[in-house]
């Protein structure tokens, strides 16, 4: 498949890394870029977009309008009701939109759901602590996330209550319950950097630390082999895979307007 992408920073560089593996790029450039070249090329097929997310819509709006299927970098616009707007055109031209969420496609989340089938997940605690992004919204950047994660596993996440603890900015420190079944942690004041999940299920609980999953055995953690891929790389081919198969991507657009409206209400 032939594809174009659009936004050459830090992370459209990460998207690149992956996307050669499996795609042809033919086009990896920046807004400032005639477009005109990108929407009236007929072998494109796909649009990757990764500019900063208050160029997104404009760019997207002109991708669908021109028939391409549309890979937008998270939160994906830079409110719900532009997102919906962009929903609801991909679904009128019959094309796929996708939003970059990439931790629902991380192996140990993927792997917490098909063990959790079948059972009731009594309770998850997500947990992540890094050093900076001070200038982005620890509620848009990171907490977002979490919901996704929470969202994929069918977490309740409708009703959120948070408090935040401000150090170098307003809120450094984000804690937030979604009702009784599960708790949002984000620190971004601390030096060590690490993502972990505790999932307790009917008769068993899990520990996804970092890139590791285990099951918690009484004192004992039991680890759990999981496929050696990257999220970035599985939500790439998720989407790539929607587009020849007709299936929507895991996440979707409707799905990412979800996420954000959980965003909004926090």
């Amino acid at each position: 498949m032939k594809v174009a992408l659009i936004g050459i920073g830090r992370w459209g560089t990460v998207l690149k890394g992956e996307l050669t593996k499996v795609a042809e790029v033919k086009y990896a450039c920046d807004s400032s870029f005639d477009l005109d070249q990108v929407w009236s090329d007929p072998e494109v097929e796909a649009v990757f977009i990764a500019t900063p997310t208050e160029t997104h819509f404009e760019i997207a709006q002109k991708a669908l309008e021109s028939g391409k299927h549309v890979f937008l970098e998270k939160p994906g616009t830079s409110s719900s009701a532009d997102l919906e707007k962009l929903v609801n055109l991909a679904q009128e031209k019959g094309l796929k939109l996708a939003v970059g969420y990439e931790f629902p496609h991380h192996p140990a989340v993927r792997k917490v759901k098909e063990l959790a089938l079948g059972q009731t997940i009594k309770f998850v605690r997500l947990e992540y602590q890094k050093w900076g992004t001070f200038k982005d919204s620890i509620v848009t950047n990171l907490l977002c996330h979490d919901v996704s994660i929470l969202n994929y596993l069918g977490i309740d996440t409708t009703s959120p209550s948070a408090h935040k603890t401000g150090f170098v900015t307003e809120a450094d420190i984000l804690a937030t319950r979604f009702g009784s079944q599960a708790m949002s942690v984000i620190n971004r004041v601390n030096q060590l950097k690490q993502r972990t999940m505790l999932v307790k299920l009917d008769d068993t609980s899990f520990l996804w630390s970092n890139n590791d999953l285990f099951e918690i055995a009484g004192e004992e953690l039991k680890k759990i082999e999981l496929p050696d891929t990257t999220p970035v790389a599985a939500e790439i081919k998720n989407f790539l895979d929607s587009i020849a198969s007709g299936q929507e991507p895991l996440c979707s657009g409707s799905f990412a307007l979800e996420v954000y409206k959980v965003i909004e209400r926090v």
